[in-house]
Parts: structure tokens; C-alpha cells; sequence
């Protein structure tokens, strides 16, 4: 009995062995072969590689940095860092996949496999494999769920690699199929993806309010309904919005989202009176005071500071923001957008145009560059630099004119006032920063000298900006004055005839350190250390102030040039077109006749293009004052342009076979074309190039005076043309070549006589004659001649020979008398037989040929003859 019985169990293990061995081979389609492998399959390297997959997806969404300023996205962003420190469990993923893959091909399980494989190559960035990945998967998998799941991850594909076509061709197929729940639900959160980077936000409300629907964890339904809620708070339904941020508090965020919910719940919150606003500025500040969100306290005061600004309250929004920035430390995204909401209420609200310049330029240096629109900030910032460069140019030299007309001892007064201030401010300034040293080595904990919760820039914002603004009172600009006024005179008081002083040579100027121990206020001993500095201060102040003619003029200039840009800015780049015909109607008002004339009345022509009345009357004046500018044509005839370019293209023909007349040699035929051309078209862009032409053929004809006068002639007359470098270089290359040829040849002076002379009398560069004989002959003209304006100068000859200039005479018998005056006269001069005296007269003309060739000699003998022997 036993024995029977053994023999049974014996067979029965031996007959389940069998079976077994049977259903290892992957390539059996038995029920224990399928059995078996989808059993293995599904337990062993499936198993393994799904689970890397989520270790991945959990990376991602833990490291991942939400930015509340925009709208959060459905998926997590994958950073590449990330990805780095998962790369393992990627690779891991794609071997264990295709494990399964190999060894239990006749699982139903393969398909799947392929899956995680894509999904491993999408998460690591090959996106080309991943798409071909999925799209294997959806031809060969005959399972309808396994080829919608690799649809929609397709999907997802197309539209990182920017293959948007393709991914709105796979969401048109999936719209058609029946989609298990699954499937559906992240088929309608890929649709939201779609539609958010498009930025349809129409769309995405309706896909991802049914997506919601669907979601099973209870977590990504509370991002969801965030997400809605900024939606809806974005299209302006904040009924809605207040409802979803309602919804995502109740969901049970983690605390961040839950914070953020809380903030955007009361930017929403429908307020009917008065009792409701202090209601939520009480909510704001219990979000204060709790120790929980002490992380976020940047963040409160800047959604306080929207809330105010969204309530027509800017002043409290401006402090809201001064605070968000002064307690921000960890958290530069968020400085940054305070910097640029503050930059945007001086510019917008507020047209204090240099504090807003300052505050975007602090935005670009501490906003993070993949911050939405940074490109645009940045563009912003430097127009708003070369903006308030300009504004600035126009008040400075406003305030230095104004300046030069008071009287002496007014502006005296005035900037000894002046000084006095900046001076007491300076102390008040290292006082106050000695006393937040000593708070910060007590507490640790002191704000930055010069910069409050108020006031993080250190800036006086309720100095004048606009108009009334005082050069002055400008810290940065009285330290230019003076930096110009010591790298040009040095240290210097202030004192009459100082450029004469010989005291000057040995005036310091002592900056006092401050010690930590030491009182500001005790920090220059005694007035006489004083004195220098605030008359130093004041003469570079005074130095500054344009009181000659040409001085007033250059300033005048630079305002001309300053309202040019300035309307050429607010036109161009901030596209504020009233603000721009306001800046040059008063540049047309203030400069009549300025080289800007024409161009700008052509500007506020087309900037009243809406107003065919005030148009027609700038286009009127320009046409009128300026009837061959090219603005005036463009204004008569719009096509003027384009016509004017098919009129050069036959010019240019016309050219090169005038220029290759020219190389050949043959110039009248040359001259002839080019006269015909200029003829018939003489105020195209390209007749310039035929007029150089012309000039280069006369020069071969009529030789190098005609050549540098016609050169000279376009140079006056065509002051605008393309070829104007050109033709000053082929000008000064003549000359230089006509320096040399009477270098080598000797002079060729002129015996034309009926014209001013000079007196020069030459001499060696010895010892101190440069500093004697100019005063001897001064002396000697001062005695004798002094009622004929004489002037006297002294200029160097060649490196042995120097010479004092006389000029000038009306006349050659005036300067014939002079010259034998002071040649029979007593002057004493430092006589010796090897040093060499000459003096003589010589016409304007002459002395141009004399200063180029520098032979005294040949002059001399040229003098000889026509003067003395004659």
C-alpha cells in the first residue's frame, strides 16, 4: 500500500516537473507557458523597472521648484539635475524592460515593457527613441488599453520636442476612441499641457476641469484645482477663481500650495465696503505674524502690495514692496518682481523716471534669467537707462545756463550753500552708518548703511526728477564736477588769478579717515584743514557752470541732441507717441532751424497721420523749409524710396562704365557720363558716387589744387553723404603728398601780395628763449603798436627751431614798417655768434607752404628778393 502510493507521487511530481519545463520556453503559447510567464514577468523584471520609473517621477516632482508667479503646470517641469541623479534608475529601468521583453516574449506583459522603455527614454531626454518606442508599441500591441496608454505618452513627446503638429494630430485620433478611465483622465491632462504652453487658456479650463473629475489622488486634486483657480483669476472670472482656491484649501494641500491658495484667496475675495478691505488686510497680516510662514514673508508683502495696487491704493502698495525686498534674502525670484512691480509704478504712476530706471536695473541683476518675460525686462531696463541719460543731460545743462546768468555774489553764496549741505549730509550719513556698525556688532543683525525697510536703495525720492530738479543737488553729479575739475587742475582753493598762483603748486588736500572710535563730527580739527576742501568743492562746482559764449552754446547742444532721443525714445521703443510729439514740439519750439528740424517735423507728420489736419500742416512746413531733403520727398511722395532705388540701379550701371572709361585713361569720355548722369539725376543717394568720380577725373586732368577744392567743396556741401569719410581721406592723402612734393622740391611761394601778413621771428630751442623772447616782443608791441590788436603766439618749427608768431597785418607795407621798426629797435636780445636769429615777414598764403616744408632758408631767399631788394 505504501508502496503503490509512492509510485503515485512519484509520477504526479515527475508529471508537474514536466509541465513546468514546458512552460519555461518563452516561444510556448500553452496555458501554463502563458501562465507562467505572465506570472514572472509581471513579478520579477516588470515589476523592477516600473518601480524605477516611480522612483523617478518621485525625484522630479520632490525637487521640483513651483514659481506661483505663473501659472503651475499639470506635469513638473524635469530639470536636467534631476535627471543626472536619477540616471541610474533610468538606465536600470530600460535593461530590466527589455529583460522581460526577451525572456517572456509570450507574455501579455511585452507590450508594457515596451512602455517603461519609452517612458525611461522620454524621462531621459531621447526623445526621437522614446517616439519610436510608442509608436511601436500602438502598431504591434493588440491590446487597446496598452496602445492608448502609448498614444497619449506620444503625445506628451510631440509636444516637448516641439513637434506641436504631430501631438494635435495624435489628441484628434484619441478624441475619437473609446479610452478606459485611465487613460482619458491623462489623456485630458496632456490636452491641458497642449493648451497651456499655446497658452489657450480657454481650452485648458476645459480640459483640466474634466480632468479633475477623473483624478483619483486626492493631492494632485488640490494642484488641479489651484491651478484652475489662477485660470479663472487670469480670464477675470474671480467668483470662480475664489471658488477653486475654496476647493484646493479643502483638498488638504501640502503647506506651500495651501499658503499660496490662502494668498490668492484673498486677492479674489469680493470685497462690498470698507469693513471688508481692513477685513483682508487683517488676514494678510495674521498670514504675518504666523511663525509658519516665516519663509514667506517676502511673499506676503508683495500679494499685499498687489492687493493695494488692485484697490487704487499705490502709495501702501510701495511700502508693501520696499519691505517684501528689504526682508527678502533667500529668494531672488521674488526680490526681483518686487524690484519690477516698484520699477513699473515710478514709471507708470508715479513718472519719477530715475528711481524706475534704478529699480529695473536691480530687477535684471537679481531676477533669475528663465523668469517669464526677462528678456523684455531687460530690454526695458536699458531703454529707461539711455531714457534717463537723456532727461538727465536736459536738466543739467538747463540748471548750469540758469546758473551762469545770476549774478556773482548770488552764485557764490549759492554754492557755498550748496557745499555746506552735501557736507553735513556726508557727516549725517557716517554717523548714521557708525551707528548701525555698532548695532550690527551688538546684534548682528543691522541693515545696510544707507538703505532702510523704506528705503532699500539709499535714494532721496522726494528730491526733484522732473523739471525743477537742481544739477547740485545730484551727489553723483557734483562728484563728476569735481573728478573733471582734479584731473584738470589738480588740488586747488579757490582764490583770484589761481591758474597764476604760484601757491597752487604745493595746495593739498587732505581726505580725514574715520576710525570705528572716532565721532564724524569731530573728524576734521580745526578750520583750517576745512577751508581747502569746501573751497575746493566750490571751484569745482563754479568750473562746471558754462559762462563763455562757446560754453553755453555746447551746452545748448547737448540739450538739442538730448530732446532728439528723448522724442526718438518715447516714439520707437516705448511707443508712447504723446509724449513723444510733446518732447519735439519743444525741441521745434526751443532750437528753430536745428540740424533735427526736418527729420522731426517728417516724425510728427506720420505721428498725425490720424489727424489729416495738424499732418497736412507739418507736412506743409517741412516741404516749405526744407524742400530737397530726402524727408520732405518721402513726405510728398511715400514710394519715394523705392523709386529712388530703381533710379540708382541705373546709376550704377552708369558708374561702372564711367569708372572703366577712368582706368582706362580715357577721362573726357569719363567726365562726360558722369556730367549726364548728375544731370538728370542729381539728388539720388548714389549721385554722390558719380560727383567722387568727377572729382577723381579733374584731378588727373587739372592737377591737385582743383582736386583738393572740389574734394573740399563736396566735404561743405554735402555734409550728410555716405561718402563723407571717403572724401576727407582722399583730401588729406593729397595733402600729405603735396607736403612731400615741396619737401622734396623745394617751395613754390606765391608772389601774390595783396593780403594780411605775419611777423615771424625764428629761433633755436635753447635754453630759456622760450620763455624770454615771447615777453620781449610782447613788451615791444605794447609800447609801439599796441592800438593795431596785435596778437602774439608761440609755435614749434621742427625739433631744433622754434618761432614767435606776429599776427596780423592788413597790409604788406604794414607789416614792411613793423618789420624794419623792430629790427632798428633796442630790444636786448641774448646775442652770440653760434646762435642763429631770423625774423621776417610773410602773407597767409606763404606761411602755409613755410609751416609745411620748415625750411627757413628757401623762405629766406624768397624774402630777399621780393622784400628787401624791391
Amino acid at each position: 500500500m505504501w508502496k503503490s502510493h509512492s509510485i503515485s507521487t512519484f509520477t504526479l511530481f515527475s508529471l508537474v516537473a514536466l509541465l513546468l519545463l514546458g512552460a519555461c520556453a518563452s516561444h510556448k503559447k500553452n496555458f501554463f507557458s502563458k501562465t507562467y510567464h505572465n506570472t514572472t514577468a509581471k513579478y520579477n523584471a516588470y515589476y523592477i523597472a516600473k518601480e524605477d520609473i516611480r522612483e523617478v517621477e518621485t525625484a522630479i516632482a520632490t525637487n521640483h521648484n513651483n514659481n506661483f508667479d505663473r501659472i503651475l503646470g499639470v506635469f513638473y517641469d524635469i530639470d536636467s539635475a534631476t535627471i543626472d541623479g536619477v540616471r541610474e534608475q533610468l538606465d536600470d529601468a530600460i535593461v530590466k524592460a527589455s529583460l522581460s521583453i526577451q525572456r517572456h516574449e509570450n507574455s501579455k506583459w511585452v507590450y508594457p515593457s515596451y512602455f517603461l522603455v519609452g517612458k525611461a527614454r522620454y524621462y531621459g531626454g531621447d526623445f526621437v527613441n522614446a517616439i519610436e518606442t510608442f509608436k511601436y508599441v500602438n502598431k504591434n500591441s493588440e491590446e487597446k488599453d496598452v496602445r492608448h496608454q502609448s498614444l497619449v505618452a506620444l503625445m506628451r513627446t510631440f509636444i516637448d520636442y516641439n513637434e506641436i503638429s504631430n501631438a494635435v494630430a495624435v489628441a484628434d485620433y484619441l478624441r475619437k476612441e473609446d479610452l478606459s478611465k485611465e487613460n482619458l483622465h491623462n489623456f485630458l491632462l496632456v490636452k491641458t499641457y497642449l493648451y497651456q504652453l499655446t497658452e489657450n487658456y480657454d481650452l485648458m479650463v476645459e480640459s483640466l476641469s474634466k480632468a479633475i473629475e477623473l483624478e483619483p489622488v486626492k493631492e494632485n486634486k488640490a494642484r488641479q484645482y489651484y491651478i484652475l483657480g489662477q485660470l479663472y483669476q487670469r480670464l477675470g472670472f474671480e467668483a470662480e477663481a475664489y471658488n477653486n482656491f475654496k476647493k484646493c484649501l479643502s483638498s488638504n494641500p501640502e503647506y506651500e500650495l495651501s499658503f499660496y491658495a490662502k494668498l490668492s484667496l484673498a486677492q479674489v475675495t469680493k470685497l462690498d465696503q470698507k469693513v471688508d478691505l481692513k477685513k483682508i488686510r487683517g488676514y494678510f497680516k495674521k498670514l504675518l505674524n504666523d511663525d509658519k510662514n516665516r519663509e514667506f514673508v517676502d511673499r506676503i508683502y508683495y500679494e499685499m502690495a498687489n492687493f493695494e495696487i488692485k484697490h487704487k491704493n499705490p502709495d501702501l502698495a510701495v511700502d508693501h514692496l520696499k519691505s517684501s525686498v528689504a526682508v527678502s534674502e533667500n529668494n531672488p525670484r521674488q526680490k526681483g518682481l518686487a524690484y519690477l512691480k516698484l520699477g513699473e509704478l515710478y514709471y507708470d504712476l508715479y513718472k519719477n523716471y530715475p528711481l524706475a530706471q534704478a529699480y529695473y536695473d536691480s530687477t535684471v541683476n537679481v531676477l533669475p534669467q528663465d523668469e517669464e518675460h526677462y528678456e523684455e525686462i531687460k530690454e526695458r531696463s536699458e531703454i529707461l537707462t539711455d531714457f534717463v541719460k537723456q532727461l538727465q543731460t536736459i536738466q543739467l545743462q538747463d540748471s548750469l545756463l540758469a546758473l551762469a546768468e545770476m549774478k556773482t555774489s548770488d552764485l557764490q553764496q549759492l554754492l557755498d550753500n550748496v557745499v555746506a549741505e552735501q557736507e553735513q549730509l556726508e557727516k549725517d550719513q557716517k554717523r548714521e552708518a557708525r551707528r548701525l556698525a555698532r548695532q550690527t556688532t551688538s546684534a548682528g543683525n543691522a541693515q545696510i548703511p544707507g538703505r532702510s525697510m523704506a528705503n532699500p536703495f539709499g535714494i532721496d525720492e522726494n528730491s526733484p526728477v522732473e523739471g525743477d530738479s537742481w544739477y547740485f543737488y545730484m551727489v553723483s553729479a557734483v562728484s563728476t564736477g569735481r573728478s573733471q575739475f582734479l584731473s584738470k587742475w589738480g588740488n586747488r582753493p579757490l582764490e583770484d588769478n589761481w591758474r597764476r598762483s604760484q601757491r597752487l603748486a604745493t595746495a593739498t588736500f587732505t581726505n580725514t579717515e574715520i576710525t570705528e572710535d572716532q565721532d564724524t563730527t569731530s573728524s576734521v580739527s580745526s578750520t583750517d584743514q576745512e577751508a581747502p576742501k569746501t573751497e575746493e568743492r566750490t571751484a569745482a562746482l563754479m568750473e562746471t557752470i558754462p559762462f563763455s559764449a562757446e560754453a553755453k552754446t555746447a551746452a545748448n547742444k547737448k540739450i538739442e541732441d538730448a530732446y532728439f532721443k528723448l522724442g526718438n525714445i518715447y516714439n520707437f521703443q516705448l511707443e508712447e507717441k504723446e509724449n513723444a510729439v510733446e518732447v519735439f514740439e519743444k525741441l521745434l519750439s526751443r532750437y528753430p532751424g536745428s540740424e533735427y528740424e526736418a527729420e522731426t517735423l517728417y516724425l510728427l507728420f506720420l505721428m498725425h497721420k490720424s489727424n489729416p489736419t495738424v499732418a497736412e500742416t507739418y507736412k506743409q512746413k517741412l516741404i516749405n523749409m526744407y524742400p530737397d531733403s530726402i524727408y520732405a520727398k518721402l513726405a510728398i511722395n511715400p514710394n519715394y524710396k523705392e523709386e529712388s532705388n530703381e533710379t540708382a540701379q541705373r546709376l550704377q550701371k552708369l558708374y561702372r562704365i564711367a569708372y572703366d572709361y577712368y582706368k582706362q585713361e580715357e577721362y573726357q569720355q569719363a567726365k562726360l557720363l558722369v556730367s549726364r548722369g548728375l544731370q538728370q539725376y542729381p539728388d539720388n543717394a548714389f549721385s554722390d558716387h558719380l560727383r567722387i568720380l568727377g572729382i577723381l577725373i579733374d584731378g588727373k586732368v587739372e592737377g591737385q589744387y582743383k582736386y583738393q577744392y572740389e574734394l573740399q567743396q563736396f566735404i561743405e556741401n554735402y555734409p550728410e553723404s555716405t561718402l563723407m569719410d571717403y572724401a576727407n581721406s582722399l583730401l588729406s592723402a593729397s595733402k600729405q603728398f603735396k607736403t612731400k612734393e615741396l619737401q622734396r622740391k623745394g617751395a613754390e611761394y606765391f608772389t601774390y601780395f595783396e593780403q594780411p601778413h605775419f611777423f615771424v621771428f625764428v629761433y633755436p630751442n635753447l635754453g630759456g628763449f622760450s620763455e624770454l623772447l615771447p615777453g620781449l616782443i610782447e613788451n615791444f608791441i605794447n609800447k609801439k603798436y599796441s592800438d593795431q590788436n596785435l596778437k602774439i603766439g608761440n609755435l614749434s618749427l621742427n625739433e631744433a627751431f622754434s618761432m614767435v608768431l606776429v599776427n596780423k597785418f592788413a597790409t604788406m607795407e604794414n607789416a614792411m614798417e613793423f618789420y624794419k621798426d623792430f629790427n632798428k629797435s633796442d630790444i636786448k636780445l641774448p646775442i652770440d655768434e653760434k646762435i642763429s636769429f631770423e625774423n621776417f615777414i610773410i602773407t597767409e598764403d606763404n606761411f602755409q607752404i613755410f609751416f609745411q616744408t620748415k625750411k627757413t632758408e628757401d623762405y629766406l631767399t624768397f624774402f630777399d628778393k621780393y622784400y628787401i631788394e624791391q
